[in-house]
C-alpha cells in the first residue's frame, strides 16, 4: 500500500502540473496533446512488443481472402472457403496482437483515475451544494463532519444500511482547497474537497481498499482508521470538447491517440 501511495502521489504532481499548464487555455488543448503524445507512445509500444512480420503477413491474408470472396461470389464453395480463410486470419491478427495489449493495458488503467480527476469531473461551485458519504458501520452518532473556510457542512447525519454508510451536505463558499476533517472513535479522517473554478485535481474518494487506490481512486492516502471504509465527494461530471461538440474526455482520448497512431504508423515503420 505503501508503494501504491508513493506511486500514485508522482502522478498525481506530473498530472497537476500538466494541467495547470493549460491554465490558460481550453482544457481541450491539453487533452488533445496528452492524447496524441501517448497514442504515440502507444504506438512505440506496439512496435517493440509485436511480431511485425507476422502481423505484415496475416494483414495480406485478409486481403487476398477480401478480394477471393468479391472475385468469386458466384462460387459457393471457393466463397465458403474464403470466408472460413478470412475469419482464422482475423484469429491470427487478434492473437498477434494481445501482446502489445497486455503491456498497455496496466499502465492505462493506472493512468485513467489521474486522467479523470482532472478532466472527468469540476469543482463545486460558490453556493453548490454536494453530498459527502462515508462507508462505516459506526453509527451516525460517533461521528462528525468538520467543514473548511472553504466548503461547510450544512447538514445532519444521514444514515443508510445498504449499504452502510453516512452522508452529509455540503456546500461551497468560497473558492479553494480545502480538507473536510470526520471525527471518529478512532481518530481523525481527513479528505480533500475542492471548490471554485480553473483546472484542479479532484479526489472525488479517499478509501481504504488498495486496489481502489491503485485503479479507480488515486487521489488520496489510504485511510488507516480501520472503522472506515472509505468518505466520498459527489463532485459534479463534466464533458469537454470545442464548438458544441462536447463528451466524456475518455472518448476524446481514444479518438484522438487512435488517430495519432495511425496517422503516424508509416513515419514509425510500424504495421497496425
Amino acid at each position: 500500500p505503501m508503494i501504491i501511495d508513493g506511486v500514485n502521489g508522482v502522478l498525481r504532481a506530473l498530472v497537476t502540473w500538466y494541467a495547470q499548464m493549460f491554465d490558460v487555455v481550453h482544457p481541450f488543448a491539453g487533452l488533445a496533446v496528452l492524447s496524441a503524445v501517448i497514442g504515440l507512445a502507444m504506438l512505440w509500444v506496439v512496435g517493440k512488443t509485436s511480431n511485425q512480420r507476422a502481423i505484415g503477413r496475416t494483414k495480406k491474408l485478409m486481403q487476398a481472402h477480401l478480394l477471393e470472396m468479391r472475385l468469386y461470389r458466384d462460387e459457393p464453395t471457393i466463397l465458403m472457403r474464403a470466408q472460413g480463410l478470412l475469419i482464422l486470419s482475423n484469429l491470427r491478427y487478434i492473437g498477434h496482437m494481445l501482446k502489445p495489449v497486455l503491456f498497455l493495458a496496466l499502465p492505462m488503467v493506472v493512468l485513467y483515475g489521474h486522467f479523470d480527476a482532472v478532466y472527468g469531473r469540476r469543482p463545486l461551485g460558490i453556493g453548490e451544494p454536494a453530498l459527502v458519504a462515508v462507508r462505516t458501520d459506526l453509527p451516525s452518532e460517533q461521528l462528525a463532519l468538520q467543514g473548511s473556510d472553504e466548503i461547510a457542512v450544512d447538514s445532519l447525519p444521514v444514515a443508510s444500511t445498504s449499504p452502510p454508510r453516512v452522508t452529509w451536505r455540503i456546500r461551497a463558499i468560497q473558492g479553494g482547497a480545502g480538507e473536510l476533517r470526520l471525527e471518529t472513535p478512532e481518530g481523525l479522517v481527513a479528505k480533500d474537497a475542492v471548490s471554485g473554478s480553473g483546472p484542479a485535481y479532484l479526489s472525488n474518494k479517499r478509501t481504504r481498499s488498495a486496489w481502489q487506490r491503485l485503479l479507480l481512486n488515486p487521489g488520496e492516502a489510504g485511510i488507516a482508521t480501520q472503522s472506515v471504509s472509505s468518505v466520498e465527494i459527489a463532485y459534479p461530471s463534466r464533458d469537454i470538447g470545442i464548438g458544441g461538440w462536447e463528451t466524456h474526455w475518455a472518448i476524446w482520448f481514444l479518438a484522438i491517440s487512435i488517430a495519432t497512431a495511425f496517422v503516424c504508423k508509416r513515419h514509425f515503420g510500424v504495421v497496425l
